[in-house]
């Protein structure tokens, strides 16, 4: 039988992780001290979590001292030496990290009706658009939906003005969106004028391939007043592509076409709602991957203008192959029922394409959606990166006029003028350029290196946009 520890203390140290979830830290230590519980006392536990600090690993401490003492001993130690005060309470290491939700105890339809409470995402089931009782759920939280009217570079998108909320982070909860949806048009149809919400008309819609300059026109329509610029908002995503996100995660077919319908309207919908009397247009800018379906948006919102970035073949796959940006190879695995077709046109097997070849594939496809649509509606505006963007007041001249602003502008020219040049003058994604040395301004003089494998892979498939 081994002996107890003869010295008044014994430390043992262990590596953690970065990232080491406390979860599995408590139970490190609940395991190094039950080994110790019949013949010692924990009498002292230090944690030194060094990863907050950006260090790579953790140290725990475990300090054993004298022999068990009786639990009378025990709960003494958890009072102070003054009877008049209370005990100190021990607390869950989790529980210290998160803060009091302000929001406790409130009805959470009533937040989400006052809009207080906004959507922040949704979750699916492999029965959700089924023509069965499936459910989409919504997860619902309060933050600032306007921060990218204040510094459009630094909020892109909403999921960035999601992150700087701590209910967002920590206490957003999930509901049934149907009974989200059916008590918002309730209250809005019926209650009192003045708290009802002002339901925005959806003015346009931004698509476009990725880095080709959809950035700069979201950013130039924040700067009105009476605007509104939704910015690749993941519920919007995930509403567009939830059949073909079923199909590849869940293995299923069960996806009604009008349920997807009134899935993607819901949303659109419930984010349409705005408090601010001064709002009167409402925009989307899509993720790149979303215009595979303009034809689904288009059939739901036929009034509403549209447009559809490019720009060069090789440049634009070059840029979406960048390291950690190379999300187009995700289509690999989870490609849209558009992009597997285009494969079978191509007769090529997507699990046999190089990196390159997937995203050569997935830019070609959207390319394909945009302009067959313009084609055959007569609607929408492709516009060029380098033979339209670029162009000396192509914005303010042509395409804000075309999303419906010409009243906006003539009111006060010099005003919007100074407000675009001030927005092309920056890039539009600002996020993790933290130091100062790093250049914010955006320049139109940018030289994109072409690899061979990137050349070779346009040639493969974007031979149409060369």
């Amino acid at each position: 039988e081994p002996r107890p520890p003869t010295s008044d203390s014994l430390s043992q140290s262990f590596p953690i992780p970065r990232r080491f979830p406390l979860v599995a830290l408590n139970a490190q230590i609940n395991n190094m001290t039950a080994a110790r519980g019949n013949r010692s006392n924990l009498a002292a536990l230090s944690l030194i979590i060094a990863a907050a600090a950006g260090l790579l690993t953790a140290v725990v401490t475990i300090t054993v001292a004298s022999p068990l003492r009786s639990d009378d001993q025990q709960r003494r130690q958890l009072t102070t030496k003054n009877e008049d005060e209370p005990p100190i309470e021990e607390q869950s290491l989790i529980a210290m990290q998160f803060t009091a939700n302000p929001y406790a105890g409130r009805d959470k339809i009533e937040m989400i009706k006052s809009g207080e409470a906004k959507l922040a995402s949704l979750r699916l089931t492999p029965d959700s658009l089924s023509e069965g009782n499936g459910r989409v759920y919504g997860t619902f939280c309060v933050f600032d939906d306007q921060l990218n009217k204040k510094d459009p570079a630094v909020y892109p998108t909403v999921d960035h003005m999601v992150q700087t909320s701590d209910h967002c982070n920590e206490n957003r909860y999930t509901l049934p969106l149907d009974e989200v949806v059916e008590a918002v048009t309730s209250h809005d149809s019926g209650s009192i004028r003045s708290e009802r919400l002002k339901k925005l008309p959806l003015s346009g819609m931004l698509f476009h391939q990725g880095f080709s300059g959809a950035g700069l026109i979201a950013n130039a329509l924040t700067t009105f007043d009476n605007t509104v610029v939704i910015s690749e908002h993941s519920a919007i995503r995930d509403a567009l592509n939830a059949c073909d996100y079923i199909h590849n995660r869940f293995k299923s077919k069960g996806c009604s076409a009008s349920k997807h319908q009134k899935l993607v309207k819901d949303v659109i919908s419930i984010l349409s709602r705005s408090s601010d009397s001064n709002i009167e247009h409402m925009f989307l800018k899509l993720d790149s991957a979303s215009s595979v379906y303009i034809p689904l948006l288009r059939e739901i919102y036929p009034d509403a203008k549209w447009t559809f970035d490019y720009r060069k073949a090789e440049h634009v796959l070059a840029k979406s192959t960048e390291l950690k940006r190379s999300t187009c190879v995700l289509k690999k695995r989870q490609p849209s029922s558009v992009m597997a077709y285009q494969a079978t046109e191509h007769n090529v097997d997507l699990e046999d394409l190089t990196t390159h070849e997937v995203c050569a594939l997935h830019l070609s496809t959207l390319v394909n959606v945009a302009s067959q649509e313009h084609d055959s509606t007569g609607t929408g505006m492709l516009i060029s990166y380098e033979d339209d963007l670029l162009k000396e007041d192509a914005l303010i001249e042509t395409i804000l006029p075309y999303l419906g602003l010409q009243k906006e502008i003539d009111a006060n020219p010099s005003m919007v003028r100074a407000r675009v040049e001030d927005v092309l003058s920056t890039k539009t994604n600002l996020r993790g350029i933290h130091s100062q040395d790093v250049d914010s301004q955006w320049s139109s003089q940018e030289n994109v290196h072409v690899s061979r494998e990137v050349r070779a892979a346009s040639q493969l498939f974007m031979q149409s946009m060369m």
